[in-house]
């Protein structure tokens, strides 16, 4: 199975190399492959250079199923040892030591398909028949020109030759696995047409992958079969060198290869009626199977060719080894050579080689006149000219062939680089459209910009200006802060005056007591001084006089300090409610103060606000310039 890995960048080679219209299906940017209708030629991977293209055979399947003890045996393709010439007999023995029963060379079940070719074309006389040892070709029959069918030599290929021989004459009771050059091989195995006689197709490519360097130290082992000129099948032309030596050099036998040729001659060789040659030997890969579409691409071919000059000196001494009735010997006439070779297969019934072949036609839906014009309308494609550009961008040859791919849903119209390109004119011309408006828009957004750059300006000389205005009343308001704490220092004192003054009245007070009482004991003593002089008659007269100015100095006395007391007590009272009107003064002078120096903070921070605005109004005022 041939699939798309996730390497595929969508460039369309595998389209343009496939021969088959409908085998890729573009999708997502990718081309994928459509399983049903590819026919496993390998020519994507030929013309791929991304390595997008991968396959799948059988070699972990016939690897696991080794492990698990089943019995094989291994038909080899003689290309094996042509593309591996020096490791071959060590992979064989690495095999063998994995549990593979027997090996045996594909090239003596070429000799049967030769035997059974020619045997065929004389007894029925048929001529211009197709070759089918090369599956790819059997399968593009098959699906894409089933009219050919009947053309194909109804007998099978030289792998299955060799297995039936095994089987049914040999009698071979382990399950038979083809070692091959060929991805289409495994079609041709799982063909309901091949009876199941081979199990797996496992490739070169594939096996020595997962082998990898295991086999270096198995032990050598050879083939068990002998070679015949079947050994020269897989080179281009091996069949046509087989007939010519059986049936000289006046048979007719046309050799084609390569994708390219093969499929075009196809195309081509339906259509022809007469002169047709005796046979054709075609095969899908240029080089033939000596470098089929499963062998190492990194082997060089100048390596396979001095293999291949190895294995005809092989071949040439195993005829040296047949006996008097040598089919091989190049000396006697061919006539002969095929009366020997006949006789070496006398044992043989042709029927058991026979094979027939199924209609497998992929419906290409081709598209009415009318679906063309609509799919070309879609396209942008409205004049022949640009129906015919046929640039091939797109992988198909012509534009009708992408017609074709996009009526039947394996291509889109975006594939189309005339498509795009007609898209890319609308939208240059679209971008012109918007560049000029843009244009003029940027004039209108310039005039604006300028605006808005004015506008910035003055907002720049108002954030300035408010910006010394703080910065004034922030110096105002430091100096208010001054003020008022040498207001509070004053009145702290005043206070400290007050109370002192206070303490002052008090003693005062005290004092006055103090004085009322020896005024009070004086008059006392004026009084007695009184009675006493009263009793002194004439004599008391003068001490009379001395006590009464003493009572009128005690009255006094009284008199006066009652005054002053009554003083005391209306003063006290006032200067207690100065002191607590001075603390409230006090208070708030302190609370002033702590609002004003909030002010002064905030006043700051307003400053250094408006620094930052005038600041970041510069970068906008620079960067819209900028624009």
């Amino acid at each position: 199975m041939v699939f798309t890995n996730e390497k595929c960048v969508g460039c369309n080679k595998c389209i343009r190399s496939c021969p088959a219209l409908t085998a890729n299906v573009a999708h997502n940017g990718r081309i994928e492959v459509d399983e049903e209708k590819c026919i496993q030629c390998g020519a994507c991977f030929d013309h791929c250079h991304h390595a997008a293209r991968d396959f799948e055979d059988d070699t972990w399947r016939f690897l696991e199923d080794l492990r698990n003890g089943k019995k094989f045996s291994v038909i080899v393709a003689p290309a094996f040892i042509a593309n591996y010439p020096k490791i071959y007999k060590k992979v064989y023995g690495y095999l063998k030591s994995l549990g593979v029963a027997h090996i045996y060379s594909v090239s003596f079940g070429a000799d049967i398909t030769t035997w059974a070719y020619i045997s065929y074309l004389k007894e029925t006389g048929q001529q211009g028949l197709i070759s089918q040892p090369c599956p790819a070709i059997v399968n593009y029959i098959e699906k894409y020109q089933p009219e050919l069918i009947p053309m194909l030599v109804p007998l099978h290929s030289p792998m299955m030759a060799e297995a039936i021989y095994l089987k049914k004459y040999k009698k071979a009771s382990e399950e038979l696995v083809f070692l091959s050059p060929c991805i289409a091989k495994r079609m041709e195995i799982n063909d309901k047409n091949t009876g199941g006689y081979v199990k797996y197709n496992v490739t070169f490519k594939k096996l020595m992958e997962a082998v990898g360097t295991k086999y270096q130290n198995a032990a050598e082992a050879e083939e068990e079969s002998t070679y015949g000129l079947g050994a020269r099948y897989p080179k281009p032309g091996g069949l046509k060198e087989c007939v010519h030596f059986f049936l000289g050099n006046q048979a007719a036998v046309l050799q084609v290869e390569g994708e390219e040729e093969a499929y075009k001659f196809l195309k081509e060789y339906a259509e022809r009626r007469s002169r047709l040659p005796f046979m054709v030997d075609i095969l899908n890969c240029q080089k033939g199977c000596i470098r089929g579409t499963a062998t190492d691409e990194t082997i060089d071919d100048t390596d396979v060719e001095l293999a291949i000059n190895e294995m005809n000196k092989l071949v040439a001494t195993e005829k040296e080894k047949r006996g008097v009735h040598n089919p091989w010997n190049s000396t006697i006439p061919p006539e002969k050579r095929w009366e020997y070779f006949c006789e070496q297969f006398k044992a043989l019934d042709i029927k058991d080689f026979a094979r027939a072949y199924t209609n497998k036609k992929v419906i290409v839906k081709v598209p009415t006149i009318q679906e063309q014009s609509a799919i070309f309308r879609d396209m942008n494609k409205t004049t022949d000219e640009s129906k015919h550009i046929d640039c091939s961008c797109c992988g198909y040859a012509t534009c009708m062939e992408m017609v074709a791919a996009i009526h039947n849903g394996v291509n889109v119209k975006e594939n189309c680089i005339h498509y795009i390109k007609g898209l890319a004119e609308i939208e240059r011309a679209q971008i012109e459209e918007l560049h000029e408006k843009n244009l003029r828009e940027q004039e209108v957004h310039n005039e604006h910009l300028q605006e808005i750059i004015g506008q910035f300006g003055a907002l720049n000389e108002g954030v300035m200006t408010l910006s010394e205005a703080n910065t004034m009343i922030a110096d105002d308001t430091s100096e208010i802060t001054r003020v008022v704490n040498e207001l509070t220092e004053e009145c702290e004192r005043i206070k400290e005056s007050l109370a002192f003054f206070y303490e002052f009245v008090e003693v005062y007070k005290g004092s006055n007591d103090d004085i009322a009482g020896i005024a009070n004991k004086t008059n006392l003593l004026s009084l007695n001084a009184s009675i006493e002089a009263a009793r002194a008659g004439e004599n008391g007269k003068g001490f009379s006089v001395v006590a009464g100015q003493i009572r009128n100095l005690a009255a006094s006395t009284k008199s006066l300090i009652e005054e002053n007391n009554q003083q005391a007590e209306d003063t006290v009272p006032r200067i207690t409610a100065s002191i607590e009107g001075i603390k409230n003064l006090l208070e708030q002078i302190q609370a002033m103060g702590d609002r004003i120096t909030s002010i002064a903070a905030t006043t700051e921070e307003v400053s250094a606000q408006s620094d930052s605005i005038r600041s970041l109004s510069d970068e906008i005022q620079d960067a819209v310039k900028r624009i």
